[in-house]
C-alpha cells in the first residue's frame, strides 16, 4: 500500500476536468487501501484547513487572491509550508503533481528530494492561456503570462520520474514540449460508471428539467471560453432550423463568452431556441446528459480529454465532437459518424442533423454507448493504470 500526496491548487468542492481527475482517482484508490492525502489551496475563506471526505484527507494553505503577483507567491510558499510541516508528521512514498503553483512550492523543499515524484499533464496552459485570453486581456499580458506558465510547467514535468497523460493527443503534445526521454504513461480520464446511467424513460427526464419532449435536445457543457467552439454551435441552429429541424440547444457551464453567446443567438433569430442553463451542479448533470439526444463537442482546439464527452456517453447518449485532440481518438473508434471534421457552424449543423436522422439515436446505439464506456473508461481501469505507475516510479527512485 503507498502513502500519496495529491498536490493540486484546485480541489473539491471545486468541479471541473483536473478537478474530478484528482477526486474520482484518490477516493478510489483510498477505498482500496492507500492512504491519500491532497495538498491543495483554501480557494474559498469558509473551507477548513483540514478535512476528511470519500477517505480522502485533504489539506488547504491559504493563499492571498486578488493582486496576480501576490496570489502566485503565497500559493507557492504556503504549499511549501503546508508540504514541510506533512512531511514531518505524515509518512509519504510518492508525490503526485497535477497543478503547478503548489507543485513548484513542494520542489523548493529539500524535503521533497528522497521522494518518488509523478506529474500530471493536464494539458499546455501557455497555449490555453494564449487560446482563452489573448482576446480580453491584451496579447502582451497574455502572452507574458503564457511564457511564465510553460516555463514553470516544464519545471515540475522535467522533476517527476514519470509523467501522465489522458491521450495519446496529450502524450504527443508533452514529449514537444519538455522535449522527454523519461517514460509518459497514458491513462485515459473515465466516467463513474455508477452515477452516470441511461435513464429508465428520458423523456420523463425532459419534462422534469422542463425540456421539450417532443423535439431534440442538443447539449453541450463546457466552459464558456474561445476555444471551445460554443460560438459555431450556437451558429449551426439556423441551418438546422432551415431544414424543418426544431431542436433546442441547452448549453450549461459559465464563462466569460456568455453575454456574447447570449447576443449572438439573439440577432440569429435562435433566441428562444437556446437555452443558457449556466453551471450545472455535480447531482444535477447526470439528468442533463441523460435527457439529451445528441451530447456536442465542438472544440476548437487543445482537447487533452474530455471528461463529457465519456460521462455523457456513459448515459447512453450519443456525442459528436469535432476532429480535435482526444475526441477524435475517443469517437472514432465508436464510429467515424460521430466526427464533426471542422469546429465550423456549417460542419455541426451537417454532422448533428445527420446524427438525428440515423440509427445513432436509436436503442441500440445507446447500449452501444454505453457499453463502450464500461469497456474503455472507468475510473477503476484509471486506478489499476495508475497503482502500476506508483509501483514502477517508487521502485526506480530507490534504484538510483
Amino acid at each position: 500500500m503507498f502513502h500519496i500526496l495529491m498536490v493540486t491548487n484546485l480541489f473539491y468542492p471545486l468541479t471541473g476536468g483536473s478537478e474530478n481527475v484528482v477526486f474520482e482517482t484518490s477516493r478510489r484508490l483510498a477505498r482500496r487501501g492507500h492512504t491519500v492525502r491532497v495538498l491543495t489551496e483554501q480557494t474559498r475563506p469558509q473551507w477548513p484547513l483540514y478535512e476528511e471526505v470519500d477517505g480522502i484527507h485533504i489539506h488547504r494553505c491559504r493563499v492571498r487572491f486578488g493582486n496576480g503577483p501576490i496570489r502566485f507567491g503565497s500559493g507557492v510558499i504556503n504549499a511549501a509550508r503546508l508540504f514541510k510541516h506533512l512531511i514531518a508528521h505524515v509518512p509519504v512514498d510518492v508525490v503526485h503533481f497535477h497543478l503547478t503553483l503548489p507543485a513548484l512550492g513542494v520542489l523548493l523543499c529539500r524535503e521533497s528530494r528522497p521522494l518518488a515524484k509523478v506529474a500530471t499533464f493536464h494539458g499546455p496552459w501557455d497555449e490555453e492561456e494564449r487560446a482563452e485570453k489573448s482576446a480580453t486581456r491584451g496579447v502582451a499580458l497574455s502572452h507574458v503570462k503564457a511564457w511564465l506558465f510553460g516555463l514553470l510547467q516544464r519545471r515540475v514535468l522535467q522533476s517527476s520520474q514519470r509523467v501522465i497523460v489522458l491521450s495519446q493527443f496529450s502524450r504527443q503534445a508533452v514529449m514537444r514540449f519538455v522535449r522527454a526521454t523519461g517514460v509518459v504513461e497514458v491513462i485515459p480520464g473515465g466516467a463513474d460508471v455508477e452515477r452516470f446511467q441511461p435513464a429508465v424513460c428520458r423523456q420523463q427526464v425532459k419534462a422534469r428539467l422542463r425540456l421539450p419532449v417532443d423535439e431534440p435536445v442538443l447539449l453541450t457543457v463546457r466552459r464558456l471560453v474561445p476555444r471551445m467552439g460554443i460560438e459555431a454551435l450556437v451558429g449551426a441552429l439556423p441551418a438546422m432550423l432551415s431544414h424543418g429541424r426544431r431542436v433546442t440547444l441547452v448549453i450549461g457551464g459559465d464563462g466569460p463568452l456568455r453575454p456574447l453567446l447570449e447576443r449572438q443567438a439573439a440577432d440569429l433569430g435562435v433566441g428562444e431556441r437556446v437555452r443558457f442553463a449556466g453551471f450545472i451542479p455535480d447531482d444535477e448533470l447526470p439528468s442533463y446528459y441523460q435527457a439529451a439526444d445528441v451530447f456536442v463537442m465542438p472544440t476548437r482546439t487543445l482537447e487533452g480529454f474530455g471528461l463529457s464527452t465519456v460521462e455523457a456517453l456513459a448515459c447512453g447518449t450519443p456525442v459528436i465532437g469535432t476532429a480535435v485532440g482526444a475526441t477524435a481518438e475517443i469517437l472514432n473508434t465508436l464510429d467515424r459518424r460521430l466526427l464533426i471534421p471542422e469546429s465550423s457552424p456549417a460542419a455541426i449543423a451537417r454532422t448533428a442533423l445527420a446524427c438525428l436522422d440515423s440509427d445513432l439515436v436509436e436503442p441500440a446505439f445507446r447500449a452501444r454507448c454505453r457499453a463502450y464506456v464500461e469497456d474503455r473508461y472507468t475510473w477503476d481501469r484509471a486506478v489499476d493504470a495508475l497503482e502500476r505507475v506508483y509501483d514502477a516510479a517508487t521502485q526506480e527512485h530507490r534504484v538510483h
